[in-house]
């Protein structure tokens, strides 16, 4: 299921650009921090939704431990995602995406330093398979690599999102509900995005300038159903019967769908192919998707893929 999860997550980056490119047509004005949360704040508004009517339960019955949880990981969601914009603007793409898939490196050096999980042999071999897919999926040159502004921000989200996976692993399964504890998530993201955009200088009427076409509209609710409201109903469900190094490698699978998907969904989704073309697949993607399996499947052979010590400690 967390493959599954992973995939929707990374078929929608190309839809997600897609959608940039119509909301530069429909409000150039709003600039890329007032455009992205403007579809960040419908994405999550529509999946906090979709997540209320398909628990059927009111509001009301939120218990304190999953506004709690929820609430966290929603700022995790919230500023590892404004970061990871912001960041794309001052550096290239596949710096950045290199940068970010480091998160499934950042969780068990993280586990190793607090005592949790051991370094094995294995597993060290595992990372080094995993920075070797990332390497190729993005096509990074060390050569070219420095710090900047991008490049820290980039590093800043996947350790955000590292922390995401291993707060997942801290959630009490007896004190939450995983439809609610969603729908407390999906709802503190999109108030955050709005409150961001109030705040911008493009202001609230950006909301609806930037989804004022039906194209624009049918992808956002795209990517606040199935990107969005299923994947993170799968995560808060099924990630804690793993642990978060299996969970961090699994959701590697993200950027290799995400290239799958922009072999032919940019010019369906785009008004003119001219804006955002179809890309082709490369000897260097399939050395990737090859890299990251064999991690995944290497890392099985470790005897440490069930819930954490914690977790194990805790029930």
């Amino acid at each position: 299921m967390l493959f599954l999860a992973s995939c929707l997550w990374g078929v929608c980056i190309p839809i997600m650009k897609a959608l940039g490119t119509e909301q530069a047509i429909l409000a150039p004005q709003t600039g890329t921090l007032g455009g992205s949360a403007a579809s960040l704040c419908a994405r999550f508004g529509i999946a906090a939704l979709a997540v209320l009517l398909w628990s059927r339960r009111s509001p009301l019955g939120i218990r304190r431990a999953e506004w709690i949880h929820g609430s966290i990981l929603a700022g995790f969601t919230a500023v590892s995602m404004f970061l990871q914009v912001d960041g794309l603007n001052y550096t290239n793409a596949s710096t950045a995406g290199f940068l970010i898939a480091l998160y499934s490196v950042v969780i068990p050096l993280i586990l190793w330093v607090a005592g949790r999980r051991r370094m094995t042999p294995i597993l060290f071999a595992c990372c080094l398979l995993v920075v070797a897919g990332m390497v190729a999926l993005t096509g990074f040159d060390p050569r070219t690599f420095h710090l900047g502004r991008g490049e820290w921000e980039n590093l800043a989200a996947a350790c955000l999102f590292a922390g995401q996976i291993l707060w997942v692993d801290r959630v009490p399964r007896d004190q939450v509900d995983p439809g609610r504890l969603t729908f407390v998530l999906c709802a503190s993201v999109a108030a955050v995005c709005l409150a961001a955009l109030a705040l911008l200088p493009c202001g609230l009427p950006a909301l609806a300038q930037a989804h004022a076409s039906p194209r624009a509209l049918g992808i956002t609710l795209f990517l606040g159903l199935l990107g969005t409201a299923v994947p993170f109903i799968i995560m808060n469900r099924f990630q804690s019967r793993v642990e978060p190094v299996a969970a961090g490698f699994l959701y590697c699978i993200e950027p290799l769908t995400a290239a799958l998907g922009a072999f032919w969904l940019p010019e369906l989704l785009v008004r003119d192919p001219s804006l955002y073309a179809n890309e082709a697949l490369t000897a260097r993607l399939a050395a990737g998707g090859l890299f990251i399996l064999a991690a995944n499947l290497l890392l099985l052979r470790d005897g440490n893929t069930g819930p954490s010590v914690t977790r194990a400690e805790e029930t």
